[in-house]
């Protein structure tokens, strides 16, 4: 078993193919969703100040170049029409003249918000956006007694806030480690039937079980090499925080249950198509709609309720929920429940792969 494994890693490592199967699909998928965040925190936004000279019209200004949503530029009047008539800016905010002076004695200046409908989402989070920069203007206490008296009240469910970017990223690294366990395991069965080795292993007097444990455990290693390297990485730059030693042990655990499911996948997949070329699309395939079907892409509370119905029995769910907890939030607040979903998925993975692979190899 010991000598499969060694084998089995030896070629992965020489096999620059087989790692960019495995890395390049879950990276490019992040560096999409990374460009789209990107993109859509900003927005060029143009300000025009017509009341350059008041203190409150200053105070909303910065207010408004602060606000994460977009980025601002502040233009004539002739200028940001321009602009948005070139759609160069997606919206147009003017400050009347007199707007500070009309605040100061208790009068109420209308904003021009001008806004491009380029499509619903974008708008959409235009329009949201006003408000919340006004609402932190008069927060500052510029436009004297808050007229309005909002209060907001936050709830947190975790620590703190993560990024967007950093949250997809915990999705795609559930998503390159089922992936891995599937290309990896599947391909180095398939490799046996290809190269016709298969017959030298059906031969030698070692077992069927321990012939498919080295071709199971050689998968989950090589993904688990995978994603410890990736992990490291988006730590290394910044994307995630640096988890403590239980953090990452929990982590790592739920990354290697997650590949033993793919892993026993894969080699039920090898024994049933018996090619690479047949394997790589199915396991790239699989991997893509369970990403996305267990809320890789956004927080599984908000998915319909027929989509989290079958995101609960999807093994991708439970890792990204673990990987969030102890890589993205810092916490390992119900890991023990995922964990034990993961575990039970692992065991499903073997018991179908195993199987199939045994009857395989013995026809």
């Amino acid at each position: 078993m010991w000598a499969l494994i060694k084998k089995d890693l030896a070629i992965w490592v020489r096999s620059p193919a087989v790692m960019a199967v495995t890395l390049l699909p879950p990276l490019a998928l992040l560096l999409v969703l990374a460009l789209q965040a990107v993109a859509v925190t900003s927005y060029p936004v143009a300000i025009v100040n017509e009341d350059p000279r008041g203190a409150a019209a200053a105070t909303l200004v910065r207010t408004a170049e602060a606000y994460n949503g977009f980025r601002t530029q502040l233009l004539s009047p002739a200028d940001a029409q321009a602009a948005y008539a070139n759609l160069q800016v997606a919206a147009i905010l003017t400050i009347p003249p007199g707007f500070s002076a009309d605040l100061a004695a208790g009068r109420r200046p209308s904003l021009t918000w001008a806004v491009r409908n380029f499509n619903a989402d974008s708008t959409d989070d235009l329009r949201r956006a006003l408000p919340d920069v006004v609402t932190s203007f008069l927060a500052t206490g510029a436009a004297g007694a808050d007229p309005i008296g909002i209060a907001i009240r936050e709830q947190d469910v975790h620590p703190h806030d993560a990024g967007l970017v950093a949250f997809e990223m915990v999705g795609m690294l559930a998503m390159l480690m089922l992936q891995a366990g599937l290309i990896n395991a599947g391909l180095a069965a398939v490799k046996e039937w290809e190269t016709g080795s298969v017959k030298e292993l059906l031969i030698s007097p070692v077992p069927a079980l321990r012939l498919i444990a080295g071709k199971v455990v050689a998968g989950v290693v090589a993904a688990d090499l995978a994603g410890v390297v990736v992990t490291g990485l988006t730590v290394a730059f910044g994307l995630l925080p640096t988890p403590t030693l239980t953090q990452g042990l929990i982590a790592l655990a739920a990354m290697t249950l997650l590949a033993s499911f793919g892993a026993g996948i894969g080699v039920a997949l090898a024994a049933a198509l018996r090619s690479g070329d047949r394997m790589n699309p199915v396991a790239i395939n699989a991997s893509f709609y369970l990403f996305f079907l267990s809320g890789g892409v956004v927080a599984l509370a908000y998915l319909p309720a027929w989509l989290r119905a079958v995101a609960r029995v999807i093994p991708n769910t439970y890792a990204v929920s673990a990987l969030r907890q102890t890589l993205l939030y810092g916490s390992t607040a119900g890991t023990g429940t995922d964990m034990l979903w993961l575990a039970v998925a692992a065991a499903v993975g073997l018991v179908v792969g195993v199987p199939a692979l045994r009857r395989g190899l013995a026809h």
